[in-house]
């Protein structure tokens, strides 16, 4: 009876130890400063939320922007390829996310309009003929699906590599429901710097420049000092941040339509981030090239060093 009692309780004696030496010492190590080797802390039990304390936040993505953006970036588009090709039309909109309509198409080119408008977005949306030379393209419901999983898992992504930024300690990022995402961050005091964090929205379009790069005064004389209504001054950025470039308002190229992107080196042994097109963008870039200068209009879609790539 004796002999079991003594192993029984070497046996708690053991199992305390363990526990006390693996779990609870690292966290009193890390608080008091005493000695620990770094194999002992990466054993130190993990607190979440409910022992530690931290910052919960359930984030609602809206994916409806990301289809806007398609939408006006491919409306863009076709205005560009009408403009070039002498087509006139009444008028270009985006009346919601994932359509948008062209108006005032005269009879005699509407031939024409429709091979243009195929070649721009018969990828992503269904062109419907409406009368009077009105045209309506409503964006596929594949496309549609599709593009709003993308936006979520980029989301994700992005959460992901704001948190580890943070330094936060086993943070957990899930999705909840379709559209929203819940992020819990154990140890984080700071709630209003974890907002905006977290809320921050950051934007990857590549836009052809027009002038530059120069001083805000010389590209404003360029243009009599009216820069025209489909152009934007964006001021450079690193060691170009005195001056300035003209670039189309509207990307033709924007981060949903990378499909890889990873960091090297450029011709100059310089560092660059290399990327490929997904191939209905490529396609689309290839088709635009056409109406761009060679020396002032040609696609950024080169390297993220160059111009006129924008980051907001």
């Amino acid at each position: 009876m004796y002999k079991n009692l003594r192993w029984k309780l070497l046996t708690i004696t053991a199992v305390f130890v363990i526990f006390f030496g693996v779990g609870v010492y690292p966290m009193l190590a890390a608080k008091y400063h005493w000695p620990s080797p770094g194999w002992l802390q990466s054993k130190a039990l993990k607190l979440g939320l409910d022992l530690k304390g931290g910052v919960q936040l359930t984030l609602k993505v809206n994916t409806d922007d990301a289809l806007r953006a398609t939408s006006v970036a491919t409306s863009e588009q076709l205005r560009d390829s009408l403009k070039t090709a002498t087509i006139p039309y009444g008028n270009i909109s985006v009346p919601s996310p994932t359509v948008f309509r062209v108006e005032g198409v005269p009879q005699d080119r509407e031939a024409q309009f429709r091979t243009s408008a195929d070649e721009i977005a018969s990828a992503n949306y269904d062109r419907n003929i409406q009368t009077g030379g009105n045209y309506e393209f409503r964006m596929k419901p594949t496309v549609e699906r599709d593009l709003r999983e993308q936006t979520i898992e980029q989301t994700l992504q992005t959460i992901d590599r704001r948190v580890n930024a943070l330094g936060v300690t086993e943070p957990s990022i899930s999705r909840q429901q379709a559209d929203q995402i819940l992020v819990q961050m154990p140890g984080v005091s700071d709630v209003a710097r974890a907002k905006e964090i977290m809320g921050k929205t950051a934007v990857l379009e590549f836009k052809l420049v027009e002038a530059g790069p120069a001083s805000k005064e010389d590209l404003l004389k360029q243009y009599n000092g009216n820069i025209p209504g489909d152009l934007e001054m964006v001021p450079g950025s690193g060691n170009e941040s005195a001056v300035y470039y003209v670039v189309k308002k509207i990307a033709p190229v924007n981060g949903q339509d990378l499909r890889v992107a990873k960091p090297g080196l450029d011709e100059n042994n310089q560092p660059a981030v290399h990327f490929e097109l997904k191939s209905t963008t490529a396609s689309c870039q290839r088709r635009g090239s056409r109406a761009a200068s060679p020396t002032r209009g040609a696609s950024a879609a080169a390297s993220l060093r160059n111009r006129p790539t924008t980051w907001r």
